[in-house]
């Protein structure tokens, strides 16, 4: 049977940078090569080795497509498909978690690592009426006007 695995997320940040960090990541997984790209719109890759286990290994070769579609707030939609090279599957669970697991779930904590980050450069913004910053020593939203984090109770600089 042949198998077309997709995984999708949202990302608070631009299709430009998105596309910019997904190349990174992808220059360094073993056995890569970008095929074809279009700036921040879409990848196509190969990756892995045909001398490995039928569902188990994450580095079994596939073929990677990556669409990048930009939503709304400065969000982006992030599609990846994976279709295995030159064997037939009979595990497509197995196959779809270990591949989710071992790679692709890495590209997306990278991502959202940089996400997270961003938002905590951005600095104080108004929730409900409320301006708000974040605590320099555990990262939770507090009001700017806060002394002493509620939930570490570190002095707020």
């Amino acid at each position: 049977m042949r198998v077309n695995v997709i995984y999708e997320e949202k990302f608070r940040i631009g299709p430009q940078k998105a596309f910019d960090l997904t190349m990174q990541w992808l220059s360094t997984q073993h056995k890569a090569k970008i095929k074809t790209s279009m700036p921040h719109t879409f990848i196509e890759a190969k990756q892995g080795t045909l001398m490995t286990n039928t569902g188990r290994d994450p580095n079994w070769k596939k073929k990677i497509l990556i669409n990048f579609y930009e939503l709304e707030g400065n969000q982006t939609l992030i599609r990846v498909e994976a279709t295995p090279i030159g064997r037939t599957v009979f595990r497509v669970d197995k196959l779809k978690q270990s591949w989710y697991n071992g790679l692709f779930s890495h590209l997306f904590s990278l991502l959202n690592t940089y996400a997270t980050k961003q938002e905590k450069i951005a600095g104080p913004s108004v929730i409900q009426g409320l301006k708000i910053k974040y605590c320099s020593y555990c990262g939770k939203k507090i009001e700017e006007t806060a002394k002493i984090c509620p939930s570490c109770g570190v002095e707020s600089q």
